[in-house]
């Protein structure tokens, strides 16, 4: 397994990764898709000794206050086996310094969130309202 910074994965392979996971809003673009993975700070992508793209994530940042991990995602057959918690640990360690580390994911009443929220709890991410906050967002 091989983590790289800053390697834009080929369109038809980061919309299959994108598919695989069920990220349709991201599929029904892909010219967007390839905009925003090519505009994001941070762009990480984990690939087998085969060179199989099995994880990707990207951030959104200013680099010293805020780090938004905006996507994360695994391909389903990668599940299990560290892919994840690389990415997000990478991320973790390389937003250090900013104050905080933020990332919107599926809400609790979800099937998605049985999996996902004790993910992101045993690296260290509480919701909103544990850490005194509240989260608004707007669709334009």
């Amino acid at each position: 397994m091989e983590l790289t910074e800053g390697a834009l994965p080929p369109p038809a392979e980061a919309l299959a990764l994108y598919d695989a996971v069920g990220w349709t809003a991201y599929t029904r673009d892909p010219d967007r898709l390839q905009r925003s993975l090519a505009g994001s700070h941070l762009l990480l992508t984990v690939r087998d000794d085969d060179g199989t793209l099995l994880g990707l994530a990207r951030t959104v940042s200013d680099d010293e206050s805020i780090c938004y991990l905006q996507d994360i995602l695994v391909h389903p057959d990668a599940r299990r086996r560290g892919v994840g918690r690389a990415l997000v640990l990478h991320v973790q360690q390389r937003y250090r310094h900013c104050m905080f580390i933020a990332l919107s994911t599926d809400a609790g009443t979800t099937p998605d969130a049985a999996l996902s929220h004790p993910f992101y709890r045993s690296l260290g991410f509480s919701p909103h309202p544990e850490l005194g906050l509240a989260a608004f967002g707007y669709r334009p």
